[in-house]
């Protein structure tokens, strides 16, 4: 699934979007919270930004777990930011835990998506 064709659109999200070559995007905000889902070579993984604690769902050792997520800094204390397509900057998240398994049956972009929704409602 890495032809932007043949990925179809999902009720309520954004997307896809082509982030870069070969990463496509999900995305939907709940108030000031983003969820995004992105799809790399067939895989996929999910999270969010601007929750009080951030996290990223993705796939370790065949299971699904959930990572923290924190604002990814320099060695000085900057901000790494990330240029998308030559014109919009991104802020880049990273995990700062080692994940913890969740009981979760996903298999599709849907069920990740009911997941991160489910999250905030």
């Amino acid at each position: 699934m890495t032809n932007l064709e043949m990925m179809p659109p999902l009720a309520g999200w954004d997307g896809p979007d082509c982030i870069t070559e070969g990463v496509y995007r999900y995305s939907k905000c709940i108030s000031w919270i983003r969820l995004y889902m992105d799809v790399v070579d067939g895989e996929f993984y999910g999270g969010t930004c601007g929750a009080c604690t951030n996290f990223e769902v993705g796939r370790k050792s065949d299971r699904w777990m959930r990572f923290e997520t924190d604002l990814a800094t320099t060695t000085a204390g900057e901000l790494v930011m990330r240029l998308r397509r030559y014109s919009t900057w991104e802020v880049v998240y990273e995990r700062i835990s080692e994940g913890m398994p969740i009981d979760e049956k996903i298999e599709t972009l849907e069920d990740l998506a009911a997941y991160l929704e489910r999250c905030f409602q």
